[in-house]
């Protein structure tokens, strides 16, 4: 992938744009939306990549009204309301706010902040190891508070067996239930559970299948997804068995057909964490990143779905903090094509997230979360580096006066 030089990116830097983010910014309330329902905002002559699959719309208009995109088309379709603030994006190409499904260190408000003004203007950690859920959750509601950070989606701890992989131990199928209502009384998004017992000959017991039943039965039932830590086929075939939604990272031994079939019927998106496999490979002199992307290569070309996550500080290696360009990188020579990537990061990443209703595609009721960057990401997709503006929740919070 060619990356611009920092040369070209200074000269990015200095070129005019038509708003000054600290000039513009509205006040934003705890649920995310505008204090100042009487001002919308238009964004103005870009191509919209909606995040939906869809062919890019030119000379596209987006109205924002209280937080939300009120309504989209071309310019000569959508009326612009008489005093909205207009910002001109000069022919960048606008996309829903990026995520990444699969972090740690997700609650560090410096982490949230680099997040946000890259464009990832949503994470969803997937394991807390310090804090107890209450500690956790409490910490999240008060990052959400402030619009500088990247919306936080929360598993709290990972559920495991004693002494199991993972920090929040369960004993029995009762056990299990009781616990993982008590996590969702405590505020949990989601839960994450641990079907691992081998990795880089750490060994570890792992729960039960009834346990693994109980836990996505009552998540379920609480309107809670599941997502699943795997490694490797076997636990792969026992995620799907149980109904989990997600499963966490590629695997890294054989994929038969056979599992990949079951995944689609079952409508199991997958979050392949390329960095993580790529980083543990070159550390432990391992194939495992060969074996992962030649793994979801397959399962794209059968039909498959597949959001962005990297495992973020998930582990002993350095991890790209920001636009996740080396987990993009990595799909791409998977066989994903642009176009499947930005739908990866954005629509598909929403619904892990249990946000496909509010966020991950540019539509009328959702959540204004956007960006927009300097050239066609469909011919390269560095240019999600080139980031024109950021708005999140409706709200400016980079452009390119601030860089």
């Amino acid at each position: 992938m060619r990356r611009l030089s920092i040369a070209l990116l200074l000269i990015i830097s200095i070129l005019p744009f038509s708003v000054t983010c600290k000039t513009c910014r509205n006040p934003v309330s705890d649920d995310g939306t505008n204090d100042n329902p009487g001002e919308a905002i238009a964004v103005t002559n870009g191509v919209m990549i909606d995040g939906t699959g869809s062919e890019p719309v030119p000379d596209a208009v987006i109205i924002i009204q209280d937080g939300h995109i009120e309504s989209v088309g071309t310019a000569s379709a959508v009326e612009i309301p008489a005093g909205a603030m207009t910002i001109d994006v000069e022919g960048a190409y606008i996309l829903p706010g990026f995520m990444n499904t699969h972090v740690h260190s997700g609650y560090d408000e410096g982490n949230l902040t680099q997040w946000a003004t890259s464009g990832v203007t949503a994470v969803r950690d997937l394991g807390n190891f310090a804090d107890s859920p209450g500690e956790a959750f409490a910490k999240r509601d008060a990052r959400l508070r402030d619009n500088e950070n990247s919306r936080l989606v929360a598993a709290g701890p990972l559920v495991t067996t004693v002494d199991g992989y993972g920090n929040y131990y369960v004993t029995t199928p009762a056990d299990a239930r009781e616990k993982v209502n008590g996590l969702i009384d405590s505020g949990a998004d989601l839960i994450k559970i641990a079907i691992e017992d081998n990795l880089q000959g750490r060994r570890w017991p792992m729960l039960s299948m009834d346990e693994i039943r109980a836990i996505v039965e009552t998540a379920h039932a609480r309107d809670r997804q599941v997502s699943a830590h795997i490694s490797r086929s076997k636990h792969l075939d026992m995620a799907i068995k149980s109904g989990v939604d997600d499963v966490a990272h590629m695997i890294v031994n054989d994929l038969p057909d056979s599992l990949i079939t079951s995944m689609i019927d079952a409508d199991i998106y997958w979050v392949p964490t390329l960095e993580l496999w790529k980083g543990v490979s070159e550390y432990h002199d391992l194939n495992w990143d060969n074996t992962a992307k030649d793994n979801l290569g397959r399962f794209v070309l059968a039909g498959g779905k597949v959001a962005i996550g990297t495992d973020f500080d998930g582990y002993i290696i350095p991890f790209e903090l920001g636009m996740p360009m080396l987990e993009i990188e990595l799909m791409r020579e998977a066989g994903m094509t642009p176009m499947e990537i930005i739908v990866a990061g954005t629509r598909n990443a929403a619904h892990v997230c249990g946000l496909e209703n509010e966020l991950g595609t540019i539509e009328p009721g959702k959540i204004a979360d956007l960006i927009a960057v300097d050239g066609n990401p469909l011919d390269d997709l560095g240019y999600l580096l080139n980031i024109e503006l950021v708005i999140h929740n409706g709200e400016i919070i980079r452009d390119k006066t601030d860089d």
